[in-house]
């Protein structure tokens, strides 16, 4: 559903009292989590947890992260089944091959595990 759309629908206006702090203290919590106040108020109201932007962005680094990851081991393979021309230094035994392939993907395992526990956290 497109903005214009959504906004259209949303026609009726509910005011709510609150003091001075308290409205500092809103338009604070809406501008961390990226939302206007009526956003903020509507999904608190409905039960969704707005997720805060460093939440967000935390995510975004983490999938990065593991994208990086995803491309050193693809590298990695492709160098060891002899698709570069250029011959890189030799690595010094099959074991340390494999053993830097499985520490890549470990690696990747827990970057998807952090990004799955921070998205259910909020």
């Amino acid at each position: 559903m497109d903005m214009a759309s959504e906004s259209r629908k949303k026609t009726k206006l509910i005011q709510v009292r609150a003091t001075p702090d308290e409205k500092v203290v809103l338009k604070d919590r809406a501008l961390e989590f990226g939302v206007s106040v009526g956003e903020l108020c509507r999904q608190a109201i409905f039960g969704s947890k707005p997720k805060s932007l460093a939440d967000q962005n935390a995510i975004q680094e983490l999938a990065t992260l593991r994208a990086d990851l995803g491309r050193l081991g693809g590298l990695l393979k492709g160098w060891l089944a002899g698709s570069f021309q250029q011959q890189p230094p030799a690595i010094k035994t099959r074991d340390d091959v494999v053993k830097l392939l499985r520490q890549i993907e470990e690696s990747q395992k827990s970057v998807v595990e952090v990004a799955q526990r921070i998205g259910k956290s909020k």
